[in-house]
C-alpha cells in the first residue's frame, strides 16, 4: 500500500467515524428537536436562535483559533496545548463579560425583550465551552476520531434528558437554554478526560509568538464565517417577527445537519491529512481530489433529495404548524449544496499555512452578502434564503478560481468529481418527483415521504454504480509555481 493510499484510507475512515459521531449526535438532537418542536412554539425557537447567534461568535474565537493551531503546529504538543488553553480561557472570559453587558442592547435590536435573559444565560456557556476546543484539537491531531465523537454524542443525549422533561413541565424557552448549558458542561468534562492531557496554563513567550499569528488569522476566519453564516439570522430577527425566525432556524438546522454536517465531518479527517502532506504538493492535490470525489457523491443527492421531499417531511415529522418552513428548506437545500462544493478548500489553505486567503475570501463574502440579503428581505424570509443561494454561487466560483491559481486545484477537479454524481442525481430526482406526483393526495404524507425516498434513492445508487465503479483520483493542474516556467515549490508551515 502506497503512502497516498494509506492517507486516503485514513481520510475515508476518519471522515466516516467523524460523520458517524456527528450524525449519531445530531440524530439524537434531531429526535429531541422533533419532540420539542411539537411541545414548544416557533417563537421559542426564534428566541434561542438569537442566543445561539451570540454563542457562535465565541465558538469561532476558541474552536477555530485554539483547536486549529494544535492540529497545525508541529512542535511539542504539551507546550502548544498549554498556551492554547491559556489564550482560549482569556478570550472566553472577555467574551462572556461583553455578552452579558450587551444583552439589553441586543434585545432592543431584535425587538424581543424576552431574549435578554436568554443571552445572559448563554454567556455562561461561553465560559464553559472555551477550553473544549483545546482537548478536541488534541484528539483531532492524533486522528483519534472515535474518541472525539464521544463528547458530541453525550452532549446530544444530555440535551434530550434535560430539555424534554423541562418542556413537558412548562419551562418553555428555558428548556432549550438549560439543556444546552448542561450539554456544554458534559462535553467539556468528557473531552478533557478522553484527551489524556493534564490541563496546565502557560504563556511561554517563544511558543506564544509562534502560534499567535496563526491562531489570530484562524480566529478572524472563524469570525468572518460566523458573520457570513449568521448574517441571515440577524436580518431575519431584525426585519421579521421572532416566529418567522423560528421557521427559518428549523429549516436551516435541517440542511445544516445533513449536507453541511457531511462537509464538516470530511474536514475533520482531511485537514490533518493535508497537514501531513504539505511537503509534497502533488500528493497534497491528490489527497484533496480523492476526498472531494467521495464528498460530492454524497452531498449532491442528499441536498437535491431534501429539496424534493421537504413538504412531506416537514408535515409528517413536525406537524402542520411548521408548514411555513417548507419553502425555506427547499431553497436552503440548494444553498447548502453549492456551499459544500468549495467548503473543504479551506482545509488546503489552512494546511499550507495560508489562512489569510480564507480571510480575504470571507471578507469578500461578507461585503457581498450584506446588500444581497438586505435586498432579498424585501421579498420576505424566502427572499433572504434565495439571496443565500446567489451569494453561495459567487463565492464558490471565486474560491475555486483562487485555489486553481495558488495550488492547482481548480475547476477541472470540481467538474471531474461532480460529473458522475450529477448524472446519477438527475436519474434519482426524476424517480423521486414522479413518485411524489403519482401518489399525491392518494396516500398519507408519511407514506408519500417513504415512497419518494425509495423512488429517488434506488435509481441514484444504480446509476452511480454504473457510472463510477471506483472513486479514482483526478489529475490536477499544477499551480503556477510548479510549472516549468520556474518558481519555488509550495511549502507548508515550518
Amino acid at each position: 500500500m502506497t503512502e497516498l493510499d494509506r492517507m486516503s484510507r485514513a481520510i475515508r475512515s476518519g471522515a466516516m467515524v467523524s460523520y458517524f459521531g456527528f450524525f449519531a449526535g445530531k440524530l439524537i438532537a434531531f429526535a429531541t428537536m422533533v419532540v420539542l418542536a411539537r411541545l414548544l412554539t416557533p417563537e421559542n425557537f426564534g428566541l434561542v436562535a438569537i442566543g445561539f447567534l451570540v454563542l457562535a461568535i465565541n465558538e469561532a474565537l476558541t474552536e477555530a483559533g485554539a483547536g486549529a493551531v494544535i492540529v497545525w503546529r508541529r512542535g511539542d504538543l504539551n507546550v502548544t496545548a498549554a498556551v492554547a488553553l491559556s489564550l482560549s480561557l482569556a478570550s472566553g472570559a472577555a467574551m462572556a463579560g461583553v455578552v452579558y453587558l450587551a444583552a439589553p442592547m441586543l434585545s432592543i435590536f431584535f425587538k424581543a425583550p424576552d431574549v435578554s435573559g436568554v443571552i445572559r444565560a448563554f454567556a455562561f456557556c461561553i465560559l464553559l465551552g472555551s477550553p473544549s476546543a483545546v482537548f478536541s484539537g488534541i484528539l483531532q491531531r492524533r486522528m483519534e476520531f472515535g474518541r472525539r465523537i464521544v463528547p458530541e454524542i453525550a452532549k446530544a443525549v444530555t440535551k434530550a434528558i434535560v430539555g424534554i422533561p423541562m418542556a413537558l413541565a412548562g419551562f418553555g424557552v428555558w428548556s432549550l437554554v438549560y439543556s444546552h448549558i448542561a450539554s456544554i458542561a458534559i462535553g467539556l468534562i468528557l473531552a478533557m478526560l478522553l484527551s489524556g492531557w493534564r490541563p496546565r496554563l502557560s504563556l511561554d513567550r517563544s511558543e506564544t509568538k509562534a502560534i499567535l499569528p496563526y491562531a489570530v488569522q484562524i480566529a478572524a476566519i472563524g469570525l468572518l464565517g460566523v458573520a457570513i453564516r449568521k448574517l441571515d439570522v440577524a436580518i431575519v430577527g431584525y426585519r421579521f417577527q421572532t416566529e418567522m425566525l423560528g421557521y427559518y432556524t428549523l429549516a436551516f438546522s435541517l440542511v445544516e445537519l445533513v449536507v453541511l454536517g457531511i462537509c464538516w465531518s470530511a474536514s475533520q479527517a482531511l485537514f490533518p491529512a493535508l497537514s501531513q502532506s504539505v511537503d509534497d504538493v502533488a500528493r497534497l492535490r491528490q489527497v484533496f481530489a480523492r476526498g472531494l470525489t467521495v464528498l460530492l457523491a454524497v452531498t449532491l443527492p442528499v441536498a437535491v433529495g431534501m429539496a424534493l421531499v421537504a413538504e412531506p417531511f416537514i408535515l409528517s415529522v413536525f406537524g402542520s404548524k411548521w408548514a411555513s418552513a417548507v419553502p425555506l428548506m427547499q431553497i436552503l437545500a440548494f444553498y447548502a449544496l453549492i456551499y459544500s462544493t468549495g467548503f473543504n478548500l479551506g482545509d488546503i489553505y489552512k494546511a499550507t499555512g495560508r489562512p489569510q486567503v480564507l480571510t480575504l475570501i470571507g471578507a469578500f463574502n461578507l461585503v457581498l452578502a450584506v446588500p444581497i440579503l438586505l435586498a432579498g428581505s424585501l421579498w420576505g424570509v424566502a427572499g433572504i434564503a434565495g439571496g443565500q443561494v446567489l451569494v453561495a454561487c459567487v463565492i464558490s466560483a471565486v474560491n475555486w478560481i483562487v485555489a486553481g491559481r495558488l495550488i492547482g486545484v481548480g475547476s477541472d477537479v470540481l467538474f471531474s468529481s461532480l460529473l458522475r454524481p450529477f448524472i446519477a442525481t438527475v436519474g434519482g430526482a426524476l424517480g423521486c418527483v414522479t413518485a411524489g406526483w403519482a401518489v399525491q393526495g392518494n396516500v398519507s404524507e408519511p407514506m408519500r415521504l417513504v415512497l419518494m425516498c425509495l423512488a429517488g434513492g434506488l435509481p441514484y445508487l444504480m446509476f452511480l454504480a454504473l457510472l463510477m465503479t471506483r472513486m479514482s483520483p483526478y489529475r490536477t493542474r499544477p499551480p503556477a509555481q510548479d510549472r516549468p516556467s520556474g518558481g519555488a515549490e509550495t511549502k507548508g508551515p515550518q
